[in-house]
């Protein structure tokens, strides 16, 4: 169980199940993003700021709104991990979120993401200021723990030119909606992974993710994956469409990711 120091940094242990990987017994990169989200509600959570709770009592609750993450080394099964979070001061609207994760027994660098939070009043329907939740959330000292929120602007889609892949329909199903009632943020990471070719996953994994999550999507929706190839590279636009009801489409979600060869990460 996460435990929370005195200097409010969040930290916890644990390993990597069969389930959290490949054909490869390689961590799916999913499976990061996954860590990076529930450490983030359990630190919440301690600190009298939950989901659950604010979405019953308060009528507001979190969403992720974007995530940088750098992977510098996939683990595999039963490995043992050490993992880091803790929290920043509000930066415009946000709630900065820092997530590491190394190697419990070398101490390498497995991940670590930078991510901007929304506290969301789900009665009128548009963000909190983060000062609602200062005298809950302690946040790290920043001489000791701090990243920059300012994250640069999210590339555009006409740098990448070549469509190497054909669309990827998605169904929405059951088990891919949380307690907010819609499809959770993991999942569109999962439909981005499973969107490439199965030949090209046998051979790449991505190194880096910087997506950004637009608006939601619940069950029941039509959603499609479009992926776009930057020239020369192993650099990816992916952009998740959804289908409102007069037919017409907009993107929910998009994401950049860079790719290395597997024997080489």
């Amino acid at each position: 169980m996460l435990n929370i120091g005195p200097d409010n940094i969040g930290r916890d242990s644990s390993y990597f199940q069969s389930t959290d990987t490949d054909g490869f017994y390689t961590v799916k990169p999913q499976k990061y993003f996954g860590i990076s989200q529930e450490v983030a509600g359990v630190h919440a959570t301690l600190k009298g700021a939950g989901l659950k709770d604010m979405l019953d009592k308060e009528g507001r609750t979190w969403m992720i709104l974007r995530t940088q993450m750098t992977i510098s080394k996939y683990a595999s099964w039963c490995d043992e991990y050490d993992i880091e979070t803790w929290c920043q001061e509000g930066y415009r609207l946000y709630c900065p979120r820092y997530v590491e994760a190394r190697d419990k027994k070398t101490g390498e660098l497995l991940f670590n993401s930078k991510n901007l939070w929304v506290i969301m009043d789900m009665v009128k329907n548009r963000p909190e200021r983060p000062s609602y939740v200062n005298d809950r959330l302690a946040y790290a000292d920043p001489s000791v723990r701090h990243f920059d929120p300012a994250l640069p602007k999210f590339p555009q889609e006409e740098e990448y030119t070549i469509s190497e892949t054909e669309p990827y329909l998605v169904k929405v199903n059951y088990y891919d909606t949380d307690y907010n009632r819609h499809v959770n943020n993991i999942v569109y990471v999962n439909w981005l992974m499973e969107s490439f070719p199965h030949e090209y996953l046998d051979q790449y994994l991505p190194e880096f993710f910087d997506v950004e999550w637009k608006k939601q999507c619940h069950w029941g929706d039509e959603i499609k994956v479009v992926t776009k190839k930057k020239e020369g590279s192993e650099e990816y636009y992916t952009k998740i469409l959804h289908k409102d009801s007069d037919g017409n489409e907009e993107v929910v979600f998009h994401a950049i990711t860079k790719w290395r060869k597997r024997d080489s990460i």
